[in-house]
């Protein structure tokens, strides 16, 4: 019934696999592609929070929070969100329902749906897109300074050499 050491040795054939014949097993694969993007794809559904180091790319659909801070989360054309989302940069092709708050920039595709609010440093939206609700753009802090400034003219005024300017 079994085969003494020495016999398997006999049997065993040998071969060669050349490089390009190896294809990666689907437990090599690893749910971050090579930029640094974490995909939840078509078939994935979650319902919860998620906070991370790094970008999170929505192809399926969720339903909660995202707090990626420093990171960028885009939802694609197939993709549906509900809830508040606070990251560096959104963009969005498919379908969001909630809150975004950003540093950085929201983008709205052609193909995006959205109803909510935003709040960004920047804002972009693509002819065709839909969109629902509030944008408020954060100013630079200097900016409203300087606005002010040039919306108010500085009056003149007259030098000390000037022989109608009278010293108080």
């Amino acid at each position: 019934m079994f085969k003494k050491r020495d016999e398997l040795k006999n049997d065993q054939a040998t071969f060669s696999i050349e490089s390009a014949d190896v294809k990666k097993s689907s437990t090599d694969t690893n749910p971050a592609d090579k930029d640094g993007n974490t995909i939840l794809g078509q078939n994935i559904s979650i319902e919860g929070s998620i906070r991370g180091e790094e970008n999170i790319i929505i192809e399926g659909s969720m339903k909660g929070d995202i707090k990626l801070e420093k990171h960028d989360f885009i939802v694609s054309s197939k993709g549906r969100f509900e809830g508040d989302i606070r990251a560096q940069n959104v963009n969005i092709s498919g379908l969001v329902m909630g809150s975004v708050k950003t540093k950085g920039k929201v983008e709205l595709t052609k193909e995006a749906d959205f109803i909510g609010d935003i709040r960004a440093k920047n804002f972009l939206m693509e002819e065709g897109a839909y969109f629902k609700g509030s944008i408020e753009l954060d100013r630079e802090p200097n900016r409203r300074e300087l606005l002010i400034q040039k919306a108010i003219p500085i009056q003149a005024q007259p030098s000390p050499k000037d022989p109608s300017h009278k010293p108080d």
